[in-house]
């Protein structure tokens, strides 16, 4: 499942990342695999995940400190931990997502 919810506070999401791209978007969102994001950032030095986290954080309406990249620091496979998501559901987030999916 692409988008869970651990504890009643924290939601993880299962991200595909394809760094380098023109512009950071969402390209899909797959309830039973992954949601697949666009990254400007290269993936050198940490830049794509803090661009992930950043552009995350804004799409959800978060503060950019609830998010964190947990699993996949050096890979295309991510996953990334939003705290602080009490009384957020699972469904909204991939409503809000799949409302920035850009072809």
């Amino acid at each position: 499942m692409s988008i869970t919810k651990p504890t009643p506070s924290t939601l993880r999401l299962l991200l595909t990342i394809k760094p380098n791209a023109r512009t950071t978007s969402v390209v899909a969102v797959d309830p039973t695999s992954s949601i697949m994001l666009r990254i400007h950032a290269p993936p050198r030095d940490g830049e794509a995940n803090e661009e992930v986290v950043r552009f995350l954080a804004k799409a959800l309406g978060l503060r950019k400190s609830d998010a964190r990249v947990v699993k996949g620091m050096k890979g295309r496979e991510k996953v990334v931990e939003i705290s602080g998501a009490a009384g957020v559901e699972v469904q909204d987030v991939a409503k809000k997502l799949e409302g920035l999916v850009e072809d």
